[in-house]
């Protein structure tokens, strides 16, 4: 195993992650689950710009001027947007301040990375989504013929007609994906800040789900347990990671981007933000569409009702007929070494 320059950070790291978050702050796994990414994103960005390998990592490479670099990396190399981006700062700083309560770092030094202001936001008032025609090509590029098209066609349909926060669906168990005696099918989800909910799924999700369980799990009597989406490496089944959400659905932006040239940048939130607008538009009363998305406040459904000039004209219609469903026949809403060192740190 390699030599590590600053052992004590990657003992802080695993201290932080697996003692500090879930047993004294009481964090839920979830915001455990988001600040590990964020560390393991701030080391691959050490590797690829500021170090040549993850041993040579130090406490003092967590400084405002590398954060700022860092800030930027995920703007530019990653294209994360504005929130993302200020949500991986907030988490950085989070831990940079455990790092100085154990004498790691200098107090002068987390001065200057509190001084490091938030990316603004311009967009806070627009809320982008994709139409119900755009939102079906999207559907249509995953290659079912292969076991991994088929996959990530579930998970694509799955992530927009529940309208969950991807981390939401990256979480879910066999058993939560629910099918009742009169083919009703439901999610049941644990969300942000704990809060349950059951969702409605439709009938062309549903007939997704059993193609999926055919092949990834199937003897669904025994698999309750397991995780819906899963990686399988040298034999060893993993929970699917964001990262690679993303890889497949920027391949397919790719891919339908040869034949619609105006579809913009595809990421897990937009699927969200497309199924709350869909609601909206097909005349789903706000306090549903907020019931739905899980939201604990109603001022953040408020933004689809604030979207745009074109939502406040067709507020009080129905979706076209053809344009009702992404779904075809579903025409109606329901409204009811390194990897060594990571393990080791906590951060696999």
């Amino acid at each position: 195993m390699k030599r590590l320059k600053d052992p004590e950070l990657f003992s802080c790291i695993k201290k932080y992650l697996t003692i500090y978050l879930p047993q004294i702050k009481n964090r839920s796994s979830n915001t455990v689950e988001a600040h590990r990414f964020s560390l393991n994103l701030y080391l691959d960005f050490l590797i690829d710009t500021v170090v040549k390998d993850l041993s040579e990592i130090k406490a003092t490479d967590f400084c405002q001027e590398n954060i700022l670099l860092f800030m930027e990396w995920l703007s530019k190399e990653r294209k994360n947007e504005v929130t993302t981006v200020n949500v991986r700062l907030s988490n950085i700083r989070s831990f940079c301040k455990y790092l100085s309560k154990n004498g790691l770092i200098l107090h002068s030094d987390i001065d200057d990375i509190a001084g490091i202001k938030k990316l603004s936001d311009l967009r806070k008032h627009e809320v982008t989504y994709l139409t119900a025609g755009t939102m079906k090509l999207i559907l249509e590029q995953p290659d079912i013929s292969k076991k991994t098209g088929i996959r990530d066609k579930f998970y694509m349909a799955l992530l927009y007609d529940s309208g969950c926060r991807n981390q939401e669906v990256l979480d879910l168990q066999v058993k939560d994906f629910i099918v009742n005696t009169d083919g009703s099918a439901e999610l049941h989800i644990l969300g942000k800040g704990r809060k349950y909910r059951v969702t409605p799924i439709s009938n062309e999700v549903t007939k997704l789900f059993y193609s999926y369980c055919s092949i990834f799990h199937p003897d669904k009597s025994t698999a309750q347990q397991h995780l819906l989406f899963y990686t399988k490496r040298n034999g060893i089944v993993t929970k699917m990671s964001p990262d690679n959400v993303q890889r497949f659905l920027s391949s397919y932006e790719a891919s339908a981007r040869k034949i619609q040239e105006d579809i913009m940048h595809l990421h897990p939130h937009l699927f969200r933000h497309t199924r709350a607008m869909h609601l909206y538009m097909a005349g789903v009363p706000l306090p549903i569409v907020s019931e739905w998305l899980g939201h604990s406040n109603m001022e953040t459904t408020l933004i689809y009702a604030q979207a745009s000039i074109e939502m406040k004209r067709k507020a009080s219609e129905k979706l076209k007929a053809h344009e009702s469903s992404v779904f075809k026949g579903d025409v109606t809403f329901k409204y009811d070494d390194d990897e060594m060192i990571k393990k080791l740190s906590g951060l696999k």
